[in-house]
């Protein structure tokens, strides 16, 4: 059996790294300035790729063992 452990540590680092990105520009747009209509674009592109995200980890699920 491979030893996949280290796999979801990394990618429970990089969701705690972006989480961490989207609270700061969450204080950046209440506090420090007004979202333009370049960040509302950005925000849309990190909402789809947010979807696509769960949609691939959602598929990982459905995957069978097919032994070689």
């Amino acid at each position: 059996m491979a030893n996949i452990t280290h796999q979801y540590a990394k990618a429970a680092t990089n969701l705690a790294n972006i989480e961490q990105i989207l609270g700061d520009l969450a204080v950046t747009f209440a506090e420090v300035q007004q979202r333009s209509t370049v960040d509302d674009s950005m925000i849309d592109a990190l909402v789809a790729s947010a979807g696509a995200l769960s949609e691939a980890a959602t598929a990982i699920k459905s995957i069978n063992y097919e032994a070689p």
